[in-house]
């Protein structure tokens, strides 16, 4: 009798765990595959047309898309860490070069032109600020954004192309230097300064009122840039970038234009 028992114990057990491997892998079959995820960091200021795409683009793939904002010069410090990047777009061609140079790219592409652009709020207005040199003006309030973000440093090189740079910091006009250009852009906006410098495509994108426009030889060559990251998933990011330049009537629409 206990030998039956025993035997029929040890049938029992293992039907069981054939039971169990049965349901495991019916379940590990019927699971859905894991999508694909692709990081893209993207210049602050691309953020509205790039959001635009990046739902046209999952509208039409399996995969998933995450884009990381911030100021080009932050961003391409987080790919030298060694942050995930899959693909990477700058509002300064020069930290697109940077990464070419350190063996960190697969491919790049110049991908657009702007323009500084100087703007001014409804105080700046009520102050009559209308050209750069009134914001040598006593109690004028300006901001230009930090030189890590490439909109800052072609802000600079305006002012130092004008003359007017080194009297601003020293009556202590510029009183803001914000990390992004929509940071600043949001400033005047909110009539939080009077006067500030921006792209052309960012004044559109928050329809802010230009008084000045500034060529590239007063600020250096304006070029967005990206960058396919070696190492990340480069098939993925090659194939986003193809579609983000046919998309490009989305920057376009804002002000950008095509890098010919």
């Amino acid at each position: 009798m206990d030998k039956m028992h025993r035997f029929y114990c040890i049938v029992l057990f293992v039907l069981l765990i054939a039971g169990m491997v049965f349901i495991t892998g019916c379940t590990t079959s019927q699971a859905p595959a894991e999508k694909p995820n692709l990081n893209l960091y993207v210049a602050a200021g691309m953020k509205k047309p790039m959001d635009v795409i990046v739902d046209k683009y999952k509208a039409g793939s399996t995969g998933n898309v995450t884009p990381n904002y911030g100021p080009s010069g932050g961003l391409y410090t987080q790919i030298t860490l060694g942050q995930p990047c899959d693909l990477y777009y700058s509002a300064d061609w020069m930290y697109i070069e940077k990464l070419q140079n350190e063996g960190r790219t697969s491919e790049v592409h110049k991908f657009l032109k702007d323009y500084i652009v100087m703007v001014v709020s409804k105080t700046g207005k009520s102050k009559g600020i209308s050209s750069p040199s009134d914001l040598t003006s006593k109690d004028v309030v300006v901001s230009v954004a930090d030189p890590a973000a490439p909109v800052g440093a072609y802000a600079e090189n305006a002012l130092k192309s004008l003359g007017l740079w080194d009297q601003l910091t020293a009556m202590g006009n510029i009183k803001t230097r914000p990390s992004t250009v929509n940071q600043l852009a949001l400033m005047v906006q909110n009539d939080e300064v009077d006067a500030g410098f921006v792209y052309s495509s960012t004044a559109n994108l928050y329809g802010l009122d230009v008084v000045d426009k500034f060529s590239h030889d007063q600020t250096g060559e304006i070029v967005f840039g990206a960058a396919v990251i070696k190492g990340g998933n480069e098939a993925a990011a090659k194939d986003f970038l193809a579609f983000s330049l046919q998309n490009a009537g989305e920057f376009t629409a804002y002000g950008w234009e095509p890098y010919a």
